[in-house]
């Protein structure tokens, strides 16, 4: 049985792993992490995991972010790799891999702040696209954690998250794959253009 980040109640804060050496030689002073939480069965492996990860692949290789799966059923990489033919038979995925842009955790996060992506915030957690572009400016790395599924991401973690982000900032909830994108999208094209 996996465990995870909320069933261990493993403080958001602490055992994270640190980010990959070869970005920090580049030189890079932000880094973007959009992590895959799943939500629909931490058991078994369903087709819905495999499209997700292959889906995610190309959006994350394009914008430089890095892919993260928190709470996967196992390990995923093989599986995707070997069933899919999206983003070019999931050679997009390979291309992070062998660039230490593709992580796999149980039980723990990323090292950066974790951003909860939710078109029902918390009014109290609530950031605005400018807030984030502001925050990564002064040296702030950001997790935008996606649920996958439709419990989405748990009430514990979304409690614990310091932000909560509504990317639409109309309430409008995306199915996991726009979801993806957009976020992706919408993140790497304010901070480019500077619009805090």
């Amino acid at each position: 049985m996996c465990d995870s980040v909320i069933e261990k109640g493993i403080p958001v804060d602490v055992q994270y792993k640190m980010v990959p050496k070869h970005l920090l030689m580049q030189g890079r002073r932000e880094f973007m992490f959009l992590c895959l939480y799943n939500s629909y069965d931490k058991l078994h492996l369903h087709d819905i995991h495999i499209r997700s990860v292959a889906r995610a692949a190309p959006v994350c290789y394009a914008l430089d972010f890095i892919l993260v799966l928190l709470d996967f059923p196992g390990p995923m990489y093989e599986h995707v790799i070997s069933s899919t033919t999206i983003g070019k038979g999931g050679s997009y995925l390979t291309k992070l891999k062998e660039t230490s842009r593709y992580m796999e955790y149980t039980a723990k996060l990323p090292l950066a702040t974790p951003v909860i992506t939710t078109s029902t915030p918390d009014i109290n957690k609530t950031v605005t696209i400018q807030n984030l572009v502001d925050l990564s400016r002064r040296g702030e790395n950001f997790a935008f954690i996606i649920g996958l599924g439709r419990r989405g991401i748990p009430t514990s973690l979304r409690k614990k998250a310091p932000y909560h982000w509504d990317a639409t900032e109309r309430r409008i909830a995306l199915e996991t794959c726009t979801a993806i994108g957009y976020i992706a999208a919408l993140y790497a094209t304010a901070c480019e253009y500077d619009l805090s």
